[in-house]
């Protein structure tokens, strides 16, 4: 189907070059767009016979050869093997065949780029909407989420992860193109720009990445960008989130992307959630809890040993309790933060570095104690 604000625009713009008229028909043989506006509405007989038949085109020699219809030569217009309507171009058909040549391949090649733009305003449209469902509605409609994922070819078979990048400044289309480019990015894996200095990717893992929490194969697919971003010299931390196969709980791996992004005080290029699993833990039980659990510690010990034990809980924290990454986040000597932890440990009885359930309550003394401010 030819829209007839299309065939009123090309007919403007060819007609600036010519003093032919030129004529063009929908599929119902009626002229949708001419030079000679009292032609428009009007039926014509032998662009019906071309758009519901088989010739490619029919030439007029006299104004009475069918009603409605004066000399010249009309010719189908195709798009992707249909016949959508058809171009005429009224005078001696002698004289006006080049010119009708030209004007059909013209209006079909204008055609196509119109589908295709069509399309893609269709596609980021579609694309927009997918975004706001998956991010920013926590019980979306999940027909609504299939249908709009199947139209866009998105596959809810794959397990995915969000990887949440803050750009500090702006630039987050300028990364996301890096991203992109990235030869282990795929077209399953779904991508949008959030703002100026925040962009999303779902990236897809495979089965066989869940031993490591998907590390190695989240650093292969940010190494090349990451090289890239250090290049241009923009300054980025990827913050990746939780494991999710169905569209309905994307938003829920999202939020940890964001929760990492607030909890995150010292600049990294990737922070992993699952690191974090027991600080979330900590972070999302109610402050009133924590007060029942911890408000004798509060008060037996100073703030200066407080204040010590949050900033060596959120270094080791970050660095995985890892000592020596620790000592770098935190910008003190590997021994010096030896001694803080045996202050800790001779304060709370607490050996973090061998014991999983110290670790935890580490964790969420810390998180007690920053949420109090």
């Amino acid at each position: 189907m030819i829209e007839a604000a299309f065939a009123r625009k090309f007919v403007e713009q060819i007609t600036q070059y010519t003093e032919y008229n030129i004529n063009i028909m929908n599929e119902n043989g009626i002229i949708i767009a001419s030079r000679d506006p009292r032609r428009i509405g009007t039926f014509h007989e032998v662009a019906y016979r071309i758009v519901t038949g088989s010739e490619e085109f029919v030439v007029t020699t006299k104004e009475g050869d069918y009603p409605g219809v004066l000399p010249g030569i009309n010719q189908v217009i195709m798009l992707d093997g249909k016949r959508e309507g058809v171009v005429g171009i009224t005078g001696n058909p002698e004289e006006v065949r080049p010119i009708a040549l030209i004007t059909k391949m013209a209006v079909e090649a204008m055609l196509k780029f119109e589908r295709q733009e069509e399309k893609l305003r269709l596609r980021f449209s579609r694309k927009d909407r997918f975004f706001n469902l998956l991010t920013q509605v926590e019980h979306a409609d999940v027909q609504e989420l299939r249908t709009i994922a199947s139209d866009l070819q998105y596959s809810e078979k794959l397990c995915r992860v969000p990887i949440l990048c803050k750009v500090r400044g702006a630039g987050a289309a300028s990364v996301l193109s890096l991203v992109k480019a990235n030869r282990l990015h795929t077209s399953e894996d779904i991508s949008f720009t959030v703002d100026e200095s925040h962009l999303l990717v779902f990236k897809t893992i495979g089965p066989d990445s869940f031993s490591d929490g998907g590390k190695g194969e989240i650093e292969a697919y940010l190494k090349e960008p990451l090289a890239r971003i250090g290049d241009a010299r923009l300054d980025c931390t990827f913050f990746v989130g939780s494991f999710q196969r169905a569209f309905s709980q994307y938003y829920y791996g999202y939020r940890h992307c964001k929760w990492l992004e607030e909890q995150t005080r010292r600049r990294e290029k990737i922070v992993y959630f699952y690191d974090r699993l027991p600080s979330y833990i900590a972070s999302i039980m109610p402050q009133s809890e924590l007060q029942r659990i911890f408000n004798v510690y509060e008060k037996q010990l100073d703030e200066k040993f407080l204040q010590e034990f949050s900033e060596v809980a959120e270094g080791l924290i970050a660095a995985n309790y890892n000592l020596v990454t620790a000592a770098q986040k935190l910008n003190v000597h590997k021994n010096t933060l030896i001694y803080r932890l045996k202050k800790i440990r001779d304060a709370l009885g607490l050996n973090v570095l061998e014991s999983a359930g110290n670790r935890f309550f580490m964790e969420a003394f810390y998180w007690y104690l920053l949420r109090r401010e």
